[in-house]
């Protein structure tokens, strides 16, 4: 008989082993989930425009709109679009991000996530905080800031609008506990199959 078959049948005869492993990481997963604060999330949706873009040929007028589109969603990210945002954001605890600059910088972009519709210049804008209230404040302010500075940073003919108000999410969607232990559940499964291959190659040397 050959190795191969060998190992598939050691594996095959140990599958208690290996569902016990998908469990346990399943589980040890959404322990450490746990521990992590529970957040809500605020979504606004801008979109971006440019008044001079009738001179151009569409392609190129919605290949343009994108590039700023996507510049702009860099921007939300930087330090300086970040104290400018907080500015505006009446009724924000400020004291939720850490007073060291490395720490802040980390916690503002888990905080702030942005994509762009291909195709489009519509630019999506979700705030995560443990407050649904908190985030609305500060994805309603972030979204103002765009509107203001885009013009400043691409010239005056670029205009971003609101088209979309904040939306807050009924329910906590951070952690994802479905998402987690499935991760964990294959981390797990895995972690077993190849203990049990190595362990399956020592007893037959």
């Amino acid at each position: 008989m050959s190795r191969s078959s060998l190992s598939i049948g050691f594996l095959i005869r140990s599958w208690r082993f290996v569902i016990g492993m998908a469990v346990a990481g399943a589980l040890l997963v959404l322990l450490f989930s746990l521990a992590s604060p529970l957040q809500y999330s605020s979504t606004v949706r801008v979109f971006i425009t440019q008044l001079n873009a009738t001179g151009l040929d569409p392609y190129t007028a919605l290949k343009s709109t994108e590039r700023i589109a996507s510049s702009l969603s860099e921007l939300v990210y930087t330090t300086t679009f970040y104290a400018n945002t907080l500015n505006q954001a009446q009724g924000f605890d400020a004291a939720y991000f850490s007073s060291d600059d490395s720490l802040r910088r980390r916690a503002w972009r888990r905080t702030i996530v942005t994509s762009v519709t291909p195709g489009t210049g519509i630019m999506t804008v979700t705030a995560y905080h443990p407050n649904p209230e908190q985030a609305r404040i500060i994805v309603d302010a972030a979204a103002r800031e765009l509107a203001l500075e885009a013009p400043n940073y691409f010239g005056s003919n670029v205009r971003v609008q609101v088209i979309d108000a904040p939306l807050n999410s009924r329910w906590f969607v951070k952690p994802d506990f479905v998402l987690n232990g499935l991760f964990g559940l294959l981390v797990g499964f895995l972690f077993g199959v190849i203990w049990l291959l190595l362990r399956g190659s020592e007893r037959e040397e």
